[in-house]
């Protein structure tokens, strides 16, 4: 059945005013919009940020085995923060809404999949009369995947549920936030410090009573040894950790050189589904992927499987119906702690599919995939005539090769994505190296 994709990779509910987010960053959000066409079936209606070059939509039907004719792409005018993030303004523009509804009727579309249900979501779903028959959508519509999106409301349920997670706290009291901080760094230990709602690893900040802590799923590390500076450094930042409702704040103790791991799920009517786990790659926040989880081979990695069935499960009962990611840390002795969820379409889901569509089945026993960011293409036909002349291509008689994910003609920078997918880990890294001799790498 014909979906309607809506590709609002950053929502007023995920990480408060759009408006606060640079315009690079802004930049960089449009690009990985398109990540969205890859969970695409026949029929389907895509709503996207800036129109796609046509010739890298035909490419990525060609690799899907999809007619490109029976695709549909619809973008709304540019709003108020121009035209990189599917704002409510765009969303609700009459003209825009009139043309999607045409193209719903004339896909027969029956269900939405945004990346983020949020409010804006659930009234353009209402609408177009797309309600009755999306899963998960009374929970959607009571606001449930706020709820999801919480820092602060997954510690509860990782807590009530007995799963390991960083030693913390969840406050929106600015002197017991102190206290705690305080005693962390007054003991030699480091603290991240997560604003309740945010994504990527953007909201968070670490505070360190020792120098050369590098900031791992956070966008830097304030050195702070003595009590006064650590007031000062609250009275500078506490309204920003806050954020713009003076919200909940959470606070982990942070263990420095801990790679970031994942474990995704899918969520439906019937069960609970693992789709797949690996490993983020932090500069110093996520730009891409390994999948699998090297991690895997650890004693624990198999009771962090379980945990993450287990909370999967839990949403289940209360209505949530999607992808959901958990995400956790592999500390330097080889514990795994949990530390947070992501009720939405996460960013994993995109390679993953391409795993499962392009390589098989089997893809995660039988290849390494590197996701790649930040990557600065030349125009599509140079981009894809140059990996076909280094023979980088992706083939798929061999089930190895380049897949572009994401391409904007270099309206963005240098924000191309990509997919490299070898037989092991030495090829794969062996390939990136030949790709970012290639194209040059932009994450650098």
């Amino acid at each position: 059945m014909p979906k309607l994709i809506v590709s609002n990779q950053r929502t007023d509910e995920m990480i408060g005013d759009l408006g606060t987010l640079p315009p690079e960053y802004r930049r960089y959000v449009a690009g990985q919009a398109q990540r969205m066409i890859w969970l695409a079936d026949p029929g389907d209606v895509f709503v996207l940020p800036v129109e796609l070059d046509e010739e890298f939509l035909s490419y990525v039907a060609r690799l899907k085995g999809i007619d490109r004719a029976s695709w549909t792409v619809v973008v709304p005018p540019v709003g108020r923060l121009g035209e990189d993030v599917l704002s409510r303004d765009r969303l609700e523009d009459p003209e825009f809404v009139d043309r999607l509804r045409i193209a719903v009727r004339e896909h027969d579309v029956r269900t939405v999949l945004p990346f983020h249900f949020d409010r804006v979501s659930v009234r353009l779903a209402r609408t177009l009369g797309l309600d009755a028959h999306t899963p998960g959508f009374p929970f959607a519509a009571q606001s449930g995947t706020a709820l999801l999106n919480s820092k602060a409301a997954f510690r509860a349920l990782a807590v009530g549920h007995g799963i390991p997670v960083p030693y913390g706290t969840v406050t929106d009291d600015r002197s017991e936030a102190e206290e705690f901080l305080w005693q962390a760094l007054d003991d030699g230990q480091p603290v991240i410090v997560k604003q309740d709602f945010h994504v990527g690893g953007i909201g968070n900040e670490i505070v360190s009573p020792v120098p050369g802590i590098r900031p791992i799923g956070a966008t830097g590390t304030e050195l702070i040894t003595d009590r006064a500076a650590l007031t000062d450094h609250l009275d500078r930042r506490w309204a920003h950790y806050t954020g713009p409702h003076r919200g909940r704040v959470v606070l982990e103790h942070y263990t420095p050189e801990s790679p970031a791991i994942y474990s995704e799920l899918l969520v439906t009517d019937d069960a609970v589904r693992l789709v797949g786990h690996g490993e983020m790659r932090m500069k110093p926040v996520i730009n891409g992927l390994i999948v699998p989880a090297p991690s895997q081979r650890l004693a624990a990695f198999a009771s962090f499987l379980d945990d993450s069935r287990r909370l999967s499960e839990t949403l289940h009962r209360i209505g949530y119906r999607g992808s959901l990611s958990v995400d956790a840390i592999v500390t330097p002795d080889e514990r795994i702690l949990v530390n947070e969820i992501n009720g939405r379409v996460v960013g994993s889901a995109h390679i993953h599919r391409i795993g499962e569509e392009l390589v098989g089945e089997d893809y995660a026993r039988e290849r390494v995939l590197i996701e790649k960011r930040r990557v600065a293409f030349p125009d599509f036909r140079t981009t894809l005539d140059k990996l076909v002349g280094a023979g980088l291509a992706y083939d798929p008689a061999r089930r190895t090769g380049v897949v572009v994910t994401v391409h904007d003609n270099g309206r963005t920078g240098g924000f191309g994505g990509s997919c490299l997918i070898a037989e092991d880990e030495t090829a794969v890294r062996r390939l990136e190296q030949e790709v970012d001799a290639l194209f040059g790498d932009a994450s650098e």
